[in-house]
This record gives structure tokens, sequence and C-alpha cells, in this order.
């Protein structure tokens, strides 16, 4: 199967807008969505190389919460779609798994590992171990996405696809502002409402921001060195995606999203890094100097919450499931069933609800998440995760600088993503390997395999100059 190098943004960006209309019109009747939905990717698409990063978008929208109940039955579906695709093109061959570089090769046998030998010794041996097939299906599906990456044109549209995703999510989360009577503000928590859209939880939509952000910016920089007439759009979609990312008000996907904008600058422009630094002082400045603004952005980043944050009292408890579970942790997906046996506050206390209700957070930190699961061969695999990620992406950086300005900006973003999201994973826990949980997951792997592309086909060329 090939691909055809394609540029034409904005017929994407206009694909996105529109979807999220449909979205907006027939939200929250689900099978009406799903059907128009389904209706517009199949008039739209005219080949396997749009159905391909299409099953992106449906992934990440019409496997959200809206359509909960129906989830399993879309993930199936999807998921046979692309084994289907891929026994069409490739039959039996499983040659782009000897393409895997080997580092991504040893986080899957890491994650898998770890899984499996929990999962051996939990307490429930047949759920943890559909768990971790669950994970394994997951990587199928990564793995898939990976052999259909054959040149510049598929990379754009798997950036693309996470774009639209966001504007799409965007558009419904204005929508329900609207018919919320822009009721921004919640007098009776005093604090501001956070929107989530098609997801129950802003973090999620934050997030999946936190990818797509920084690689809309990339988007924007190469547009404007190639001159692009419809830059404006370009600049109108990364301002769109900035405004949504501040009304889910997620601290640590807007502090993600911060810290990559920094990485990218940093790279690309650092002269321009003294100007963001004055900026922030004066901002901040004037901010503590206006009465107004002081207490306008300590509601906005809930200032009052740091020193008394649920999250404490989830560590500690962690912390005590992990010194119990030192080797092999209480098992994949297991942690909330311990909450009760390690609850470090007083049973009926806001706190104890507070917890309960952030269970499907786990324990709020990547790396305590996967030590308390999956014990210190867990805890190993997500340490090696972020340690192949940064050798990858760092690697193509400096071989793509001089060879490929354009690659070498998406592979400048892909890393500040990666700068972004650890970051954010001490403070989260999901996004990352979330024992196979693909609206969560997915983003982040999407731009691995993109990287890990970028990367083999640089070992391939590298090869046959020296063998020439």
């Amino acid at each position: 199967m090939n691909f055809e190098l394609t540029n034409n943004w904005k017929k994407l960006i206009l694909v996105s807008l529109g979807l999220g209309l449909v979205a907006i019109g027939i939200f929250p009747f689900t099978w009406f969505a799903i059907a128009a939905i389904s209706f517009l990717l199949i008039v739209y698409s005219s080949g396997d190389k749009y159905l391909i990063p299409f099953t992106i978008i449906l992934f990440l929208v019409m496997t959200s919460d809206f359509t909960e109940s129906y989830r399993n039955y879309i993930n199936i579906f999807l998921i046979l779609l692309l084994v289907y695709l891929y026994l069409k093109n490739f039959g039996l061959s499983l040659s782009y798994a000897i393409k895997f570089p080997k580092e991504i090769n040893y986080v899957l046998a890491l994650t898998l590992f770890s899984m499996l030998i929990s999962s051996l010794f939990s307490e429930n041996i047949p759920f943890t171990l559909l768990v971790t097939f669950r994970q394994i299906v997951f990587f199928i599906i990564v793995y898939i996405y990976f052999s259909f990456i054959k040149d510049e044109g598929a990379v754009s549209f798997y950036i693309g696809s996470l774009i639209i995703v966001s504007i799409v999510l965007g558009a419904v989360i204005f929508y329900e502002i609207i018919s919320k009577g822009l009721g921004l503000f919640s007098v009776q928590s005093n604090s501001f409402v956070q929107f989530s859209g098609l997801y129950s939880n802003p973090n999620e939509v934050g997030l999946l921001l936190s990818v797509s952000i920084p690689m809309m910016i990339a988007v924007v920089l190469i547009k404007r060195g190639e001159q692009n007439k419809f830059i404006h759009l370009y600049y109108f979609a990364l301002i769109f995606l900035l405004v949504i990312l501040l009304l889910t008000d997620s601290r640590a996907s807007i502090g993600a999203v911060f810290l990559s904008t920094i990485f990218i600058l940093w790279k690309i422009k650092p002269k321009y890094l003294k100007y963001v630094f004055y900026s922030f002082v004066l901002f901040a400045l004037i901010i503590f100097l206006i009465p107004v603004l002081n207490e306008f952005a300590g509601i906005y980043f809930r200032v009052g919450r740091i020193f008394e944050n649920t999250r404490y009292d989830i560590w500690s408890m962690t912390f005590k499931i992990i010194k119990n579970n030192f080797l092999f942790g209480v098992g994949p997906d297991l942690y909330w069933t311990k909450i009760y046996s390690y609850l470090p506050v007083m049973l009926g206390s806001f706190e104890e609800h507070q917890i309960w209700w952030a269970r499907t957070g786990t324990a709020h930190n990547f790396f305590l998440f996967k030590f308390a699961e999956t014990g210190i061969f867990g805890f190993a695999s997500a340490v090696y995760l972020f340690y192949a990620f940064f050798k990858i992406s760092n690697n193509i950086e400096k071989k793509l600088k001089d060879i490929n300005r354009k690659n070498y900006l998406i592979s400048v973003a892909i890393s500040s993503v990666g700068v972004g999201l650890l970051a954010r994973a001490f403070l989260e826990s999901t996004g990352l390997l979330t024992n196979g949980w693909i609206t969560r997951d997915l983003p982040f792997w999407i731009l691995f395999i993109i990287a890990a592309h970028f990367y083999q086909n640089l070992i391939v060329t590298e090869k046959k100059i020296e063998d020439i």
C-alpha cells in the first residue's frame, strides 16, 4: 500500500471542523452520531490511506465516554478492521516487527513480562491475565499502525488525525459552554467549571491536548517556513486548541504544554527564551500586585488545594502498597481494589470520598502506579519507556537537523511532548502504559512510532551509505 504525499492541511482542518459541527448538532444522541460520522468518513475517504488514520479518530472520539455503552463493540470492530487491512496489504508477514527499533521491542517485552509475572502472583489471576491480554492487543494495534507508515504523507495523516480529534472535542466543549449559558464559574464551589466535552474527565482532554498542541506548533512552523497562504488558519487552530486547554483547567496538562513549548523554543528559537522569561516575570508581577487578578489566578489554579491535596493521601497509600508488594505488585488493574486495605484517612470523610472518586486515576503518578501494580519490574518498564523514547527522539533530532527541516521540526515537537508527559507523569498515571486503555495511551504511542519510523529510516540509510 502506498501513501500519497499530501500537505493539504487546509482540507484537514476544515474536515475536523465539519466533524466538530456534526458532533455538536447531534450530541448526545449516540447512535445518530455514530451513523452520521461514519457516513461522512466513508464518503470522504477514497482508499486505505484515509481509512487508517480515520480509525485513529474513531478510536479517540467514538470510544470516548459518551459512547460508553457501546465502547467495547466499537473497539472490537475497529480492531478487526485494522487486522483486515493489515492482512489485505501484508498477508501473514511480520517483517515490520523486525523493523521495530530494538529499544521499543525491549519496552514491549519488559512491560508484558512485568504484567504477566505480576498476574501469576496476584489474587485474581483470570482477571489480571485478561488485562495483560488487553495490553497485548493494544501493542498489536500500535504495531499495525507502525507497519502502515510508509512516507511523509502517512506521518502527516497520523499527526493530522490527532489534531482533528482535538478540534472535534474542542467544538463539543464550546457547545457545552453555550448550552450552559456561558457558565464558566461555579458560585457554589467557588471555582471555575472544568469542561470535558465527550469525555467524563477534563484531564483526559488535557492529556490529548498535551500531545496535539506541540504537534500543532510544529505544523505552524512548517507552514510559516513554506509561506503557506493559509497560515492564518493554522494560527487560528493553534489558538483554538490553547483556549480549549485553558477551559479544561487541567493543571498537569497546562504545565506539560508549557514545558513542551519552552523545549520547542529552546531547540528552534533559543533567543526568544529570554523574552518568554521576561514576559512570564512581568505577567506574574501583574497578577501579584493586582488583588482582583491575584484572586482570579488563585481560584483558577486552585492554589488553596496545592498543600491540601488528595494526591498526597493517594501517594501515602501507594507507598504502603508498594512496601507490602515490592517484588510483583498487586496485579495489573487491581490497584483500586486495595484502596480500603491501605486507606490513610477516616471512613466517611471527604478525603475518603475523593480518593474513591479518583480511583480511575490510579496512583496519580505513573511510576508509582506501575510499581504498585506490577512491582519492581513494572517500575523498571516505566523508567525504560522514557529512556527508549528520548534515546530515539534525540537521535533523530540530531540527524534530521541538517537533512530535512520539516521532519526535524516534527521530531523536536515529538521530543517536546515527551518532556511534557514526563513532567505530567509525576502527577498523573495515565497516557503512557495504562493497561491497554486505547483512548488514553494511543496519542503518545502514535508519536512514538512516528519517531521510530524516522529512526529506522535513518539506520537503513546509514547502512546503505556504509555499504557503498
